[in-house]
């Protein structure tokens, strides 16, 4: 058994957290492509305790950046996809994938200051007919050349599931193959698996 302290060692993934700063310094997935369809409406999502949203550009880019507007704080999951960004829906203000403001509409000079404002994104890629996100400091590493990532549509299935609990919870049971000989013993068993990794198999 481990004390509360290794627990939240291993399990918290929050900005400055020990375990998320080391998270961060992986490519993570965060949607799967067909969430993202040309024209679509961005993704409200939280990544790694971040509120984020991921967004597909009128150019077929895609972009994850801070939920709240730099402005006066709109969620832009409610924005607009067009002219090469994310527009907030308040006052009109244009992000771009790496979180540029790229048009201000009503500012002093047409937005003359708006190359001072960097509002947080994060670099994507598609892969595997999935996003992934690189969250860490400086320049991300390269994207992992494993072979799913690389197969064709007709040789992978991707998936996403969505559990309530921590990345490590999810995925104890997984690593847990004690519980499978007595919880898993029939098919006839009437007792129903509380493992998170077993849910609603």
């Amino acid at each position: 058994m481990i004390s509360a302290e290794e627990n939240r060692l291993l399990t918290e993934t929050n900005p400055g957290s020990p375990c998320g700063e080391m998270m961060r310094r992986y490519w993570q997935p965060v949607a799967l492509c067909e969430e993202l369809p040309a024209g679509g409406a961005p993704l409200k999502m939280k990544i790694l305790g971040e509120e984020l949203v991921l967004f597909r550009d009128d150019q077929g880019r895609t972009g994850l950046i801070g939920l709240h507007c730099s402005h006066r704080g709109t969620d832009l999951s409610y924005g607009r996809i067009e002219d090469g960004g994310l527009r907030c829906v308040y006052h009109g203000w244009l992000y771009d994938v790496c979180g540029r403001v790229i048009d201000q509409p009503g500012e002093p000079g047409g937005g003359a200051n708006k190359g001072a404002i960097r509002h947080l994104a994060y670099p994507c890629q598609e892969a595997g007919g999935a996003v992934f996100t690189y969250m860490g400091p400086g320049e991300p590493p390269l994207l992992p050349n494993y072979e799913f990532l690389t197969a064709g549509p007709e040789k992978r299935t991707v998936v996403k599931a969505f559990y309530q609990c921590n990345y490590l919870q999810g995925n104890e049971g997984n690593i847990d193959p004690v519980h499978l000989s007595f919880l898993h013993q029939s098919k006839a068993t009437s007792i129903p698996c509380i493992c998170r990794s077993c849910i609603n198999i």
